[in-house]
């Protein structure tokens, strides 16, 4: 008989022809040798795959999974505090927990923190909304929370999933959240964001973790929600097979967010004007941020001082100059 880890993961894991879209974000992937690899982002190459190894199978780990366990590449305890690995160190484990990645082999500049692996690699996918359908299945407190949060968002269920542990069935009730991945086009999205930010003007609904305020986050009916917004209509993906060529290393920038639409996206995406790049007045540019942790950080009318590369997008024919970062140390907001 298959033990209880076979039995949980056979009834979660999908097809990789399942992605409707091909690969796209926070998506957990199952390789074939039991590790569990994360996506983020959109700009994957053909017949691959760009993320990180987020657990790997270890007798020594700390992470149990239905009674196997797991080593973490993402978060570790510190003095009995959970902290995150910076993604330097998460990059350099890596090529420990894949050895037959290449070091040296170069990845695209926003990909700087991520390796690539062949689709060949992986034995399945968690498909967001199969495995919140299951999950709901299984666990009375996840049925219960989202059919209350559908009611409450006027969202259907068609148009939510899951990632996270919960997406490869594994959650504890009651300290387990559920990290919730909301499906819908620009404006359909921006209306979830609006009840959201409705929600959280009360501080007893913020979620506060690793030292910060995460505003996309929210306590619902004491669940904590993690929030993930994916793009329902491909065509309202901006950076979708586009090349970025880079223009200027270390361009000292400050400038205000005048266009958020695309800032709960990963990557984020916000246009700034009043711009200062060196010192000097810019043109209104996009900054790409390809820093998952800062999903749903920056809104409009937000000041922002970053250190960024200049690139160049090349998308269809026509090129556009942007901005991009991809580490949160890179950029802060002003007071």
């Amino acid at each position: 008989m298959n033990d209880l880890y076979e039995q949980m993961i056979s009834r979660f894991l999908q097809p990789l022809s399942s992605l409707e879209m091909g690969v796209g974000d926070a998506y957990y992937f199952l390789r074939q040798d039991g590790a569990f690899v994360f996506t983020e982002g959109y700009l994957h190459p053909q017949g691959g795959l760009m993320g990180k190894v987020m657990l790997s199978p270890d007798p020594a780990g700390d992470t149990d999974i239905f009674g196997r366990k797991f080593r973490s590449s993402y978060k570790k305890v510190v003095d009995g505090e959970l902290v995150l690995i910076p993604h330097p160190e998460q990059l350099r484990l890596q090529f420990e927990l894949s050895p037959g990645l290449d070091p040296s082999r170069p990845r695209p500049v926003y990909e700087e923190y991520h390796v690539e692996f062949p689709l060949g690699d992986f034995s399945g996918v968690f498909e967001h909304r199969h495995s919140l359908r299951t999950a709901m299945e299984i666990y009375p407190t996840v049925k219960n929370s989202i059919d209350d949060i559908r009611a409450g968002f006027d969202v259907p269920l068609s148009r939510l999933g899951c990632t996270g542990s919960t997406c490869y069935g594994k959650f504890e009730d009651p300290d387990d959240d559920i990290d919730l991945v909301w499906y819908g086009t620009l404006a359909e999205n921006r209306e979830v964001l609006a009840k959201i930010r409705e929600l959280t003007r009360d501080p007893r609904n913020r979620v506060f973790e690793f030292g910060r305020w995460w505003p996309i986050r929210f306590y619902w009916k004491k669940m904590m929600i993690c929030s993930f917004f994916n793009y329902r209509l491909e065509e309202e993906i901006p950076l979708r097979d586009c090349r970025i060529k880079v223009l200027e290393e270390d361009v000292k920038g400050v400038g205000m967010v005048d266009d958020d639409t695309h800032s709960i996206y990963m990557p984020s995406i916000v246009r700034l004007s009043h711009l200062l790049l060196n010192g000097k007045k810019s043109p209104d540019l996009n900054l790409v941020i390809y820093d998952g942790s800062l999903r749903g950080e920056y809104f409009n009318g937000d000041y922002l001082k970053f250190v960024a590369r200049r690139i160049l997008i090349e998308k269809g024919g026509s090129e556009e100059e942007a901005l991009l970062v991809t580490l949160s140390d890179q950029i802060n907001k002003e007071n």
